[in-house]
């Protein structure tokens, strides 16, 4: 997308966070066609997969199996539309509880989400350590509410949050929060559930679960317990023909969920779009305590900083945009990882390398508003002497935008508290970063952040 469509964006975020001029109430309403519900749901879906621990494309697959349930159901085009809206967000409460997750877990909260995906809470017990158990299943309910509770804040239609507070009832009672039991449960409410249910199911089988037999044979495990009986006829009816296989293995998932949204909910302003990408980095940072505004002084940082070396305004902008996103990526890395009060393994510290690549995947799906970031955003850990990563470039192929964020970056690491040290204050922080200036840092970004911060000390 233009930069001019992201400086748009920018203007409104910038101003949530910093006050300035009234650009929210300049174009903050007005439509933005470039990004759709849908495309949201992807961008959204991704991340919760990451930290949920599913293979990539879960909420996409489960939206599409509860599309083509519901189309054999016989239901509406609008209940179909917020089934599969709900299915792309279905788990976003998980941001909200991965943290405390791992202080109850001897295993990483991805594993212990996966496996709760069809397991009763108490079948977790080997997991979590002695005498959490009530803990952790208070948990899973916050996360139910906290799903709820952000999607509400979210261009979506009211029933989509009902659905997605909704999604681990079950069919024999035993689900959450409610405890709503059999026909108590609404028709879309039982058909997203057993998507999901399902999906989980082929996904653990592997290549296995890709056949007609498997979700019979699937579907009688789960009939009547997490699942409706008449909706498990449905699931095997709609999973009958070759079409229904072809699409689910063969890349087009994207393309058929779209096909099914109503023409007059593609629209969204730029202000929904702002509100979306500032909800989405708050639920990524907000997974560890000691990240809540990593993104945002990232972004505003690179923003500044680029306009004191007299860039455009626009450039400055995509800057920070490109500084807000830059760590979507952590969603996929373990708070075991992210919150532990020591300094990484080398295995640790491999692991988590790829939330770069974690950060790309889910910008490609977001309708190509981030393409020109991605570059940028694949380079915020190189380094001048061709030491960081994930390509070791060095000197000339580092462009002045990712010596920009990467400087951020650093900065902000370096003033924020960590697990294992408390944060340096400003004039520290950028002395220590002279003392790398040529090796790590360009002295002229260096420079013009120090302007920025005010890190000259006083006497």
């Amino acid at each position: 997308m233009s930069r001019d469509f992201l400086r748009k964006i920018w203007s409104i975020i910038y101003e949530e966070h910093e006050g300035g001029d009234t650009a929210a109430a300049r174009i903050g309403g007005k439509v933005a066609t470039e990004l759709t519900l849908a495309d949201m749901g992807f961008i959204f879906g991704a991340a919760v997969d990451l930290a949920e621990g599913h293979a990539s494309g879960h909420a996409q697959r489960v939206a599409y199996i509860a599309q083509e349930l519901a189309v054999t159901l016989e239901m509406d085009e609008d209940e179909i539309a917020d089934i599969t809206l709900a299915a792309l967000f279905h788990d976003v409460g998980l941001f909200s509880i991965t943290h405390e997750l791992t202080e109850l877990s001897s295993a990483p909260e991805t594993e212990l989400l996966v496996n709760h995906a069809r397991d009763e809470v108490e079948d977790l017990s080997s997991q979590v350590r002695s005498g959490n158990i009530q803990k952790v299943a208070e948990l899973l309910i916050k996360h139910a509410l906290s799903g709820a509770e952000i999607t509400g804040d979210l261009p979506l239609p009211p029933s989509v949050a009902r659905l997605i507070m909704c999604n681990h009832e079950r069919y024999d009672g035993s689900g959450y929060p409610e405890g709503l039991r059999g026909d108590d449960i609404p028709l879309a409410q039982r058909v997203l559930t057993a998507a999901d249910c399902l999906e989980t199911a082929i996904a653990g089988a592997g290549e296995r679960g890709h056949s007609p037999e498997f979700v019979r044979s699937e579907t009688m495990q789960l009939s009547g317990k997490q699942i409706d009986p008449n909706i498990s006829r449905g699931l095997v009816e709609a999973t009958q023909n070759v079409r229904f296989w072809g699409v689910f293995t063969g890349g087009q998932l994207s393309k058929q969920l779209t096909s099914r949204f109503p023409q007059e909910r593609l629209a969204v302003t730029y202000g929904d779009i702002a509100a979306f990408l500032s909800r989405l980095v708050w639920l990524v940072d907000g997974k560890s305590p000691f990240r809540q505004h990593h993104s945002w002084n990232v972004a505003k940082y690179s923003f500044l900083m680029s306009m004191e070396l007299g860039l455009a305004e626009d450039l400055s902008a995509s800057l920070g945009i490109a500084g807000l996103v830059h760590d979507l990526g952590k969603a996929g890395v373990s708070n075991q990882i992210l919150d532990k009060p020591k300094w990484l393994t080398g295995p640790e510290y491999e692991l988590a390398k790829k939330h770069i690549n974690y950060t790309l995947k889910i910008m490609s799906l977001g309708g190509g508003m981030f393409d020109d970031l991605a570059d940028w955003i694949n380079g915020h850990h190189e380094r001048l002497d061709g030491s960081g990563y994930p390509s070791r470039l060095k000197g000339d192929q580092l462009s002045r935008e990712v010596r920009i964020i990467s400087t951020a970056d650093v900065y902000d690491a370096l003033i924020s508290d960590r697990p294992y040290r408390k944060g340096l204050d400003a004039v520290a922080a950028v002395r220590f970063m002279e003392g790398k200036v040529n090796r790590y840092f360009d002295p002229e970004v260096l420079g013009a952040l120090g302007a920025v911060v005010g890190s000259a000390p006083t006497d």
